[in-house]
């Protein structure tokens, strides 16, 4: 059995993984399911003053929420900004965490920030797109309007701050889920990414950047497979 611990990615919030919850929380095999909310987001919103939040708040709430639910055999997965988190909650928690899962995620080399991945020419900062384009573009108008609807705003620090080297080993290797039809995050961007996670397989998903809203059926058939190892 496995428990599901959700990270949510860059202006988004816990609500994100509404569609996918219910999937996950039928299968008989789920231990338990819980979706985060960080600092600056949700009910952390104003838990602390916008400009002093780090990568290391973001990876303390996480690790605070598993241990308050008292979880353990976690596959964790966080979607894309998210990708700068779970390796430093997986280091705080190896006892607890068995597996990463990293949903086309971000994840900048040693030494360089999110904001720095920005510049790449495949990054949506360099080909000028916005939202709708980026989480929407494998949605219907009703999903679009919710998703579009909740989203906020993201905090400065985890954005600009480096990232340092993470060293963890769990019980099972980290996983990359590519997004095919990724707009924030296009596929070839998304190899590189796999690999500065240290992933050691890459799954292709037939979907968009949010997979969790578009196809949360089978996203969580996927999860569910990763869970049992």
């Amino acid at each position: 059995m496995a428990s599901f611990v959700l990270v949510h990615g860059a202006v988004h919030g816990a609500w994100c993984w509404e569609p996918l919850i219910p999937y996950l929380d039928a299968r008989p095999t789920t231990r338990g399911v819980l979706a985060v909310d960080l600092p600056g987001h949700g009910r952390r919103l104003d838990l602390q003053p916008f400009e002093e939040i780090g990568i290391d708040d973001y990876v303390a709430a996480v690790a605070e929420d598993i241990e308050a639910a008292d979880l353990r055999d976690i596959v964790l997965v966080g979607h894309s900004l998210a990708g700068i988190t779970i390796p430093g909650v997986a280091a705080r928690l190896p006892d607890r965490v068995r597996r990463l899962v990293h949903l086309a995620s971000a994840h900048p080399a040693p030494g360089e920030s999110v904001m720095d991945l920005m510049q790449h020419p495949l990054s949506p900062v360099s080909r000028g797109i916005g939202p709708e384009t980026m989480f929407c573009n494998d949605l219907d108008e009703e999903r679009s309007a919710w998703l579009l609807g909740n989203i906020g705003s993201e905090p400065p620090g985890p954005m600009i701050e480096s990232i340092g080297p993470v060293e963890v080993e769990l019980a099972e290797p980290t996983v990359y889920i590519l997004c095919e039809h990724d707009e924030a995050l296009p596929p070839e961007l998304q190899r590189e990414q796999a690999r500065n996670a240290g992933a050691a397989e890459i799954i292709p998903f037939d979907s968009g950047h949010s997979a969790f809203a578009s196809r949360p059926r089978e996203l969580a058939e996927l999860l569910i497979g990763l869970g049992r190892g």
